[in-house]
C-alpha cells in the first residue's frame, strides 16, 4: 500500500476549457498524503498540455502524480476503471475533470473516514450550471443502507461526493463493465455501498458539480444512453435477485425502474416500447417514493395516453431548455 492515503482519481477527455481550474483544487488541497490518478482517455484537445502546465507550478506534488493514457479511446467506465486499478491508497476519491472541489475536500473526508472508521463518506454537492447559478444539493445520505441505496437509485449516484474505502472495490471485485459509458455510476456505487458496513457524513458541500460542458460524457440522452440504461437496470435486477436479503431492496428496485423510465419518457422517446416499459411498476405508482412530475408522466403511460403523453414531455422539455 502507498505511503500515501488517499488516491484522486480523475478521467480525462475534452475538458480543456475546463482542467485547469479542477487541477488547481486538486493540488491546492489542505490535504498532502494524497496520490494523483489521471487517466486519459485519448482526449483530442488541450486538455494534457494545459494539466502538465498546471503541474509544473506544483512541484511539491510532482513525484505523487501519474498521468496513465489509454492505448484508444475507451469510454468513461473503462477510463474509471483503469484508475482504480491503477490506484494504491486506503481509500479513493473519484474527481471529474470538468468539476473542481472545495481545497480542504480530502481533509475532511478522510478525517471523517478516520474517526468513524467509515467504508465510504459522504458529502453534500453545489450544481452549478451555464448561467453560473449554483444551488446546494444535500438529499444524499441516510443511516440506513436500503435507503442509502434507494437514494442513488432516485436521484444521487454518482461517484465524486463519495470517499471510499478501496478494498470494498477489491474485496469484493466490483468491476465497472467497459462500454457502459452512461449510467456506470449507477451501476456500480450501489454495490459498493451493499457490501459497505460503515458509512458518514461531511454535512458541508464540497464538490462543484459543473453542468455546461456539452463534450462531457453524459451530456447527451443517446441511443447509447439508452441502450446503457436499460443494460444497467437488467445488471442490478440481477445482482439484487441473487443476494440473500434480496427481499430488503425489491420495492425500491421498483423504484429505480419508475425513475429511469420516467427519464427515457422525459426525454422524448415515448414510442410504444418504452410506454409499456416495466409494467410490473403500474400498480405500484401511487406507493413509490417518486415527485409529483415523475408520477404524471408514469400514470400517463400506464393509461396509454400517449397525446397527453407527449404533451407533457414536450413542456418538460421546453422549461428545461429555457433554464
Amino acid at each position: 500500500m502507498s505511503e500515501n492515503k488517499v488516491s484522486v482519481l480523475v478521467p480525462i477527455y475534452g475538458v480543456e476549457s475546463y482542467i485547469e481550474k479542477c487541477a488547481q483544487t486538486l493540488f491546492s488541497q489542505t490535504f498532502t498524503d494524497i496520490e494523483y490518478i489521471f487517466v486519459d482517455d485519448c482526449t483530442k484537445d488541450e486538455s494534457i498540455k494545459k494539466l502538465k502546465t498546471i503541474i509544473a507550478k506544483y512541484p511539491d506534488r510532482n513525484n505523487s502524480i501519474r498521468i496513465i493514457t489509454n492505448e484508444t479511446n475507451k469510454g468513461v467506465a473503462a477510463t474509471r476503471q483503469t484508475a482504480i486499478d491503477a490506484a494504491t491508497c486506503e481509500y479513493i476519491l473519484f474527481v471529474d475533470s470538468d468539476d473542481y472541489i472545495e481545497k480542504n475536500m480530502v481533509e475532511l473526508l478522510y478525517n471523517k473516514a478516520i474517526e468513524t472508521s467509515a467504508d465510504i463518506v459522504f458529502c453534500p454537492f453545489y450544481i452549478e450550471n451555464k448561467s453560473h447559478n449554483s444551488k446546494i444539493f444535500d438529499d444524499i445520505y441516510s443511516e440506513d443502507k436500503v435507503e442509502l441505496i434507494n437514494i442513488c437509485f432516485k436521484s444521487q449516484p454518482a461517484f465524486w461526493n463519495k470517499m471510499i474505502r478501496r478494498q470494498i472495490i477489491v474485496k469484493n471485485n466490483i468491476k465497472i463493465p467497459a462500454g457502459i459509458n452512461y449510467g456506470e455510476d449507477l451501476l456500480v456505487v450501489p454495490k459498493i455501498i451493499y457490501h459497505s458496513d460503515r458509512f458518514a457524513l461531511v454535512p458541508k458541500p464540497l464538490y462543484h458539480y459543473i453542468q455546461n460542458n456539452t463534450d462531457s460524457y453524459t451530456s447527451k440522452f443517446s441511443e447509447k444512453s439508452l441502450e446503457d440504461t436499460l443494460n444497467v437496470i437488467e445488471n442490478l435486477q440481477v445482482f439484487f435477485e441473487n443476494l440473500p436479503d434480496y427481499q430488503k431492496y425489491k420495492k425500491i428496485l421498483l423504484t429505480l425502474k419508475a425513475v429511469r423510465k420516467a427519464k427515457i419518457l422525459r426525454s422524448g422517446r415515448i414510442e410504444k416500447l418504452y410506454i409499456e416499459l416495466f409494467p410490473e411498476i403500474n400498480s405500484k405508482i401511487y406507493k413509490l417514493d417518486l415527485d409529483l412530475k415523475t408520477k404524471i408522466i408514469l400514470l400517463l403511460a400506464a393509461a396509454k395516453q400517449r397525446i397527453l403523453l407527449q404533451y407533457f414531455v414536450k413542456i418538460l422539455l421546453r422549461n428545461t431548455s429555457q433554464k
